[in-house]
């Protein structure tokens, strides 16, 4: 790019309106970083795209699409390319522009072509040819020819390809456009590669490459070097192949070309087979491979597998062989490569010849002659030599016009009919290498559009995340202002002040990680040196976790020397890193761990280490931990909430300071981070003590306590919440109404409602070990706790993490933050309705009907079946609460609870009341005498009978009929 004219254009940039002419700036600033700056040229052109859809710019908005169209195909991002084409398109068709219309048609053909979608893009270029003669413009159809030639070239059919080239490249030489002329020279070349006249193929692609250098034009160069690669390699000059090999791949390293870099590799395979260096093709062969795997490149991915094929075969390996051909074959078929096709069906014939399967081997023999005969036939040879001879005689004729008088040229022109059948020659051959140019774009069409994927779905993860990393500190910060706000009498206890403090820091601390991101991002974050002692500042830094180690029994060790390293430092920068780094190590180590901090200071450099004893990190997953937004567990039972920014925040910090910082790690033996930070000591007078080891051991004896119990009559609350915090503020507003038992996790949770059978549980959604989720599930489909209502805590609030909490059978559902008030109303409410509930059906006069005891489907089967029990056994006088429990398969204790809660009786209480209503209904009909009826029912002892019925129903049975 010429910088002097990139500052003419931004200077005039500054000076021009925002009308159609800024827009026209802004796209000449996009052709110039177009050359090297990929960055700026999408800036500009989006800038442009913006500009004119303001001010409502029609032409040049479909302009700027169908340049930014050319942009995304030429990055092999076709998807979002043929959306923009498309775009320019619909808006050109609207307003009748013809050029914008033949502009994205063509695009749109060649980013189809480079899809592998070969019926669509021949549409594309067929309406173009179409538009392009109603319009008079021989040139435009030209550009459709080239697009038509690619297709055919790539299906192997040379002859029509030619025909099509011939066309466009006669044009090309009478508009004089050098650049068309060099990629025509380029797309001979390759055709006479392709015939095996290796003379001829080197001469045009010396004369291409000529006309690249006179252009600067990097892309076409390494064309041509690649190319001449091939071409010495047929040939046997091995040592020439090679130069132009290495030459090729480095230019294609330089332009991110990943998949022609594979094509090198390739090449530089097919070189080392020659020389029977057995390994080193089979290497270079799975390099290509690789790499043709990794871009989705599925053409080379055949010829590839085919390669590597042969090397396995070359070292008595033909199992393996036997993989890679039927890969290859697999990829011939899907894409129809024909030429590849006959190439494997040739192996594979040999293949299954050599193991004495000739069945299998005739029918690979069979197709491959049949694509030989297709392809190779001597009709076609000679006509490739025919159509070299007729060029040949034309491209002289052309030279001459061309450096002739412009009155030679029109004598030339008017002699069309003379030299129509050798132009048409001539564009056949052009066409091809424009083809070949066309085919390997394809080859480069998926990774952009992965990697957009990826990025999308990192940044999805971490708005999830740190929504609920704010959600929870704003709970505790909101809950105490709201309480003091409705009770302005009563003032904020010391406890509930630092714990406002502390969630007011880490949403402080939230938002300055953000920004310093931001400022990373935008290379606008500078460092701020101040002179100070190092080492103090690292004290101070690893004292903060002191606490935190002692309150979890972990063994935290700090080595820092303590004598004086003075020099000037960002000590905030420096904090950040610490605290990140021991941050990390204290997440991922559970308690009674070790977690050590070391820093020395060797030739000009600090070295700062952090080691734990935690879970480690696998091996998948440590080349992207310092990725932005990346979180090993992402899953709503991670043991530690966190962002997915703090070690990406390290990163940047310390790749500001100009310093390094890598990590190692093993599962179940914990992670090892080094950071090395050039920093240059002042040399003062200060005395330097020794070396000291100061370390910081947290392990002793845990102290012993009996937990309180609570005595009052009141329902009980079960509270599963991991957050300390959280927990403590829930305790406060629920302690008054309620006798609360506590759970750290799910796990445990679960535990205690098993074995506490509480009235009411509060859980929180993401916790360690076990979620909210799971644990929700495991209640509702536990016969012994599906009564107990369960209402769930999340700071997730998307209308699918409710409906999915609600699914589970949670009750009711509250998002982060909630009025504690709230809470409190909607815990009273359920335990009141289950309270009244049971006083409904211990009613003398209801039945029992369980389709109205519960919402839970457990609950209403398991009273279905103790009805159905009652109802085929009640009049058995020996049938009593054993029988019960055998027959339900429950202890004494599980049917003693169970009954309670659903009905609010024991289940003695529940079979005599049952026999009782029985007894009841019978005596209201008439349908004995009260002594037949009370053995009917089950009794044997008449006045126990009369007894009963009287403490129920409050007479005697002889005058309930009455």
């Amino acid at each position: 790019m010429s910088q002097t004219r990139a500052d003419s254009l931004i200077y005039k940039l500054d000076q021009t309106k925002e009308d159609s002419s800024k827009v026209k700036v802004l796209q000449q600033l996009f052709s110039e970083y177009q050359k090297d700056s990929l960055i700026f040229a999408e800036e500009m052109i989006l800038r442009a795209i913006s500009l004119s859809r303001k001010d409502s710019l029609k032409i040049p908005l479909i302009t700027s699409y169908n340049l930014y169209g050319g942009f995304l195909r030429i990055q092999s991002r076709e998807d979002s390319a043929i959306t923009v084409f498309k775009s320019a398109l619909k808006l050109a068709r609207g307003i009748q522009y013809n050029e914008g219309i033949s502009d994205a048609l063509v695009g749109a053909g060649h980013s189809f072509w480079q899809k592998g979608n070969f019926e669509k893009s021949e549409e594309y270029q067929q309406m173009n040819i179409e538009i392009a003669r109603a319009m008079g413009d021989s040139a435009r159809v030209a550009r459709s020819y080239i697009g038509l030639g690619g297709i055919l070239s790539q299906t192997g059919d040379y002859t029509k390809a030619m025909e099509y080239y011939t066309a466009a490249s006669k044009r090309f030489l009478e508009l004089g456009q050098e650049r068309n002329y060099g990629v025509a020279l380029g797309n001979i070349g390759y055709i006479q590669r392709s015939l095996e006249n290796y003379e001829s193929a080197i001469e045009y692609f010396k004369k291409s490459d000529s006309i690249y250098i006179k252009l600067d034009n990097v892309s076409g160069r390494a064309f041509a070097a690649y190319n001449l690669s091939v071409v010495y390699k047929n040939m046997g000059s091995l040592d020439s192949a090679m130069v132009y090999n290495h030459i090729g791949r480095k230019l294609y390293e330089q332009l991110g070309y990943r998949k022609r870099v594979s094509y090198c590799y390739f090449t530089m395979g097919e070189i080392f087979r020659k020389k029977e260096d057995f390994n080193q093709a089979l290497n270079s062969y799975q390099k290509s491979l690789e790499i043709s795997q990794a871009v989705d490149d599925s053409v080379q991915i055949g010829y590839s597998s085919m390669a590597v094929a042969d090397m396995y075969k070359s070292l008595n390996n033909g199992s393996k062989a036997v993989g890679y051909l039927n890969t290859a074959l697999k990829v011939a078929e899907s894409m129809k490569l024909d030429i590849l096709a006959m190439d494997v069906h040739e192996r594979l014939a040999k293949r299954f010849s050599n193991l004495g399967s000739m069945a299998e081997a005739y029918q690979h023999l069979e197709q491959f002659i049949v694509l030989k005969d297709s392809l190779y036939t001597r009709e076609k040879r000679e006509l490739g030599s025919e159509i070299e001879a007729k060029y040949q005689n034309d491209q002289k004729t052309k030279e001459i016009a061309l450096l002739a008088s412009e009155t030679k040229l029109q004598a030339l022109l008017l002699n069309k009919r003379k030299n129509e059948r050798n132009a048409i020659i001539v564009f056949a051959l052009l066409a091809a290498i424009l083809a070949l140019l066309l085919y390997n774009q394809f080859r480069i069409k998926q990774k952009s559009n992965r990697e957009l994927r990826e990025l999308d779905k990192a940044k999805s993860n971490f708005f999830a995340n740190i929504s609920h990393e704010f959600r929870t500190p704003l709970t505790l910060i909101k809950g105490p202002i709201e309480h003091i706000e409705q009770n302005p009498e009563e003032p904020l206890r010391r406890d509930q002040i630092k714990m406002i403090r502390r969630n007011t820091n880490r949403v402080l601390e939230l938002v300055n990680q953000l920004l310093d991101l931001s400022k990373i991002d935008q290379k606008s974050l500078q460092l701020k040196k101040t002179e100070g002692d190092i080492y103090k500042c690292l004290r101070a830094a690893t004292s903060s976790f002191n606490s935190l180690a002692a309150q979890r029994n972990i063994d935290f060790r700090v080595e820092i020397p303590s004598g004086v390293l003075w020099a000037a430092f960002d000590r905030d920068k420096i904090e950040k890193i610490v605290y990140n780094l021991l941050s990390n190590a204290f997440k991922f180590s559970d308690d009674e761990e070790t977690i050590s901090f070391r820093s020395s200071y060797v030739e000009q450099e600090l070295r700062i280490e952090v080691s734990d004893t935690g879970r480690g990190i696998s091996k998948e997953n440590l080349p992207f931990i310092f990725d932005r937004f990346y979180q090993e567990d992402s899953s709503s039972t991670k043991d530690k909430e966190g962002s997915g920014i703090g070690l990406s925040l390290s990163k940047g910090l310390v790749d500001l300071m100009d310093g390094t910082i890598t990590v190692s790690s093993e599962i179940g033996k914990g992670s090892f981070f080094t950071v090395h930070l050039p920093i240059e000591e002042i040399k003062t007078a200060r005395p330097e003590k020794n070396v000291q080891k100061n370390t910081f051991n947290t392990e002793g004896t845990k102290t012993f306590g009996f937990e309180k119990t609570d005595g009052r009559k009141l329902p009980k609350v079960l509270l599963v919440e991991d957050n300390e915090d959280m927990k403590t503020f829930l305790v406060d507003h629920l302690s008054g109404h309620f006798r609360i038992i506590k759970a750290t996790n799910g796990e445990q949770g679960l535990k205690k409602a098993n074995s506490q059978l509480p009235d009411l549980i509060i859980t929180d959604l993401m916790m360690p070990k076990m979620d909210g989720i799971e644990l929700c599930t495991r209640l509702k489909t536990d016969i012994h706790t599906s009564h107990i209502p369960v209402i769930m805590l999340t700071a997730k609030a998307g209308v699918e993490n409710k409906i999915q909490g609600l699914e589970t059978g949670a009750d009711d559902y509250l998002t982060k933050p909630f009025d504690a008030r709230e809470l409190l109303v909607r815990t009273s409410n359920l335990i009141a309705q289950r309270q009244k509930l049971k006083a409904h059906f211990a009613n003398k006069e209801i039945q029992l009907r369980p389709e109205h005891v519960t919402a839970t489907s457990i609950d209403q089967r398991f009273l279905e079946q103790v009805l159905q029990l009652l109802e085929s056994r009640y009049s058995e006088s020996s049938f009593g609460v054993p029988d019960m429990q055998n027959a339900l398969g429950m202890s004494k204790s599980q049917l003693h609870r169970k009954i309670k809660a659903l009905t609010n009786e024991s289940p003695g209480e529940l079979l005599r009341n049952f026999r009782l209503k029985r007894a009841a209904q019978l005596i209201s009909q008439d349908a004995d005498t009260v002594t037949q009826i009370a053995y009917k029912v089950g009794f044997n002892d008449l006045s126990y009978f009369t007894k009963c019925f009287k403490a129920l129903y409050g007479m005697v049975p002889s005058a309930y009929n009455n």
